[in-house]
């Protein structure tokens, strides 16, 4: 039996959400938690969070496709397919969960399922940013002008909103098109400079594309933000050996070289 087979029932693969002392705890006490745990990047929470929303009420069509892109950015892309056939049998003409299946196809390399669940979202006509971000990121392997101009197109529904940047970004770099994804999580960093999930997404970016010192800053920044984001604290660490290496190495070749000169 699959860990995830009674989720919408808040059988959650992590340990249970934390509850408050007082105060009101319902749907919407853990939509928000989950929301914030979401755009901090802790799928693995907020899915315990969207779950436990919806042991308060099942019809949550948002916490049904939240949960569903917590699997999907979790890697677990054949429950995130399972999770979107039993959220349509209970919202057939849900345009997120299409949209959603569209992006778990695309990240199987299903690309001509996905862009059918991605035709099918946007066929409804309850357009939402979430359904031009995911649209894109089907089209950045195929189209990238094409992908380009679906990103733009949430941007324009909710200017200068962090979510749609870090989406974008997020979309971007999982796809390995790191100066893409750094261009939007730069963004999304000047609207919010205490996101330390995106300046850690985009230390990966800058790192990916060699520039060690400024990754260094970002990943500085992530860890000033959260001094307990442990997993920036691993990627300076990381980036500082490398960079000590480097300069090892290169104080080698230099003194070698020169010997080389002079015994030539």
């Amino acid at each position: 039996m699959s860990r995830f087979d009674h989720l919408e029932l808040g059988d959650v693969p992590s340990s249970e959400p934390d509850e408050p002392e007082s105060g009101v705890v319902d749907q919407n006490y853990y939509t928000e938690k989950a929301d914030a745990a979401f755009l901090e990047g802790n799928f693995e929470r907020a899915l315990a969070f969207y779950s436990r929303s919806l042991q308060y009420d099942i019809n949550l069509e948002e916490s049904w496709v939240q949960q569903i892109r917590c699997l999907v950015e979790l890697r677990e892309l054949q429950e995130a397919v399972i999770w979107s056939e039993r959220a349509l049998t209970r919202f057939p003409n849900s345009a997120e969960v299409l949209a959603v299946r569209g992006v778990a196809e695309c990240r199987m390399s299903n690309i001509q399922a996905a862009l059918r669940f991605a035709d099918a979202a946007l066929a409804t006509k309850k357009i939402t940013p979430y359904l031009w971000i995911a649209r894109g990121e089907i089209l950045i392997s195929s189209n990238a002008a094409n992908a380009r101009a679906c990103f733009l197109k949430a941007v324009e529904m909710v200017p200068g909103d962090i979510k749609i940047y870090a989406g974008i970004g997020r979309a971007y770099l999982v796809h390995g098109c790191n100066p893409e994804a750094a261009e939007y999580l730069q963004k999304a960093v000047r609207v919010d400079p205490h996101s330390y999930i995106c300046w850690y997404w985009l230390g990966k970016c800058i790192e990916a594309m060699g520039d060690m010192k400024e990754a260094q800053n970002c990943y500085g920044r992530a860890i000033a933000a959260n001094p307990a984001f442990g997993r920036a604290r691993d990627a300076l660490h990381a980036v500082s050996r490398r960079g000590i290496g480097a300069k090892i190495s290169g104080k080698l070749r230099r003194i070698f070289g020169v010997r080389k000169v002079m015994e030539g």
